[in-house]
């Protein structure tokens, strides 16, 4: 079993597979690549998107009535530019090209369950495992609240990239913002698992 602490994520739909490419870099220049399939990714979306939320709200400062109004309006704006911070990934910065060391081998995993699990000190613990037959691979990492809402958006892109939705919905992915676009992707991908004749065949 491998455990990760995360540099740089990368999302790429490869179009031959019809699959996500998801690379993951360390600064001690090690990269994992996992394959994740439709259906995998429309039941992980909603996961990861109240697991960020539940990331946000868990470090957020509680308000107390009995507090003096200068105190409360000083916590409410921490908890505001702390929920705004997680917000502003990195996404200038081009993955790291680099002749990393490749712990689990060169060829991605492909990815059978996830598990996500909450940590104390407000990380989100993912523990990822591919089983095929006899033969598993296994890899665990961490992600703060930035990170969480890093790979939130990577797959949002990618899932507009990859047209897995609707023709309507992906439109309306693509001009929307903030929470409404979150609720329509998530009701899209727990209908899209609803549904008894999935488009695609991974």
């Amino acid at each position: 079993m491998l455990t990760m602490n995360i540099h740089q994520v990368c999302v790429t739909y490869i179009n031959e597979h019809d699959r996500f490419l998801v690379r993951i870099n360390t600064r001690g220049q090690q990269e994992v690549r996992l394959w994740f399939t439709r259906r995998l990714t429309l039941g992980l979306l909603p996961l990861l998107h109240h697991a960020a939320q539940e990331q946000v709200r868990r470090q957020a400062k509680p308000v107390n009535p009995a507090d003096p109004l200068t105190m409360q309006r000083q916590h409410l704006l921490d908890n505001f530019s702390q929920e705004a911070a997680s917000y502003k990934g990195d996404f200038e910065t081009p993955y790291q090209e680099v002749a990393a060391s490749l712990p689990l081998g060169p060829e991605p995993l492909l990815v059978t369950e996830i598990k996500l699990t909450p940590q104390p000190n407000g990380e989100l613990k993912i523990g990822i495992l591919e089983k095929i037959g006899e033969q598993s691979r296994h890899l665990n990492m961490s992600l703060d609240p930035t990170l969480t809402r890093g790979l939130v958006s990577l797959l949002e892109k990618g899932m507009i990239s990859s047209q897995w939705l609707s023709i309507e919905t992906t439109a309306a992915l693509a001009t929307a913002t903030g929470p409404a676009s979150e609720q329509m992707l998530e009701d899209s991908a727990i209908t899209a698992l609803e549904a008894d004749k999935p488009r695609y065949l991974n």
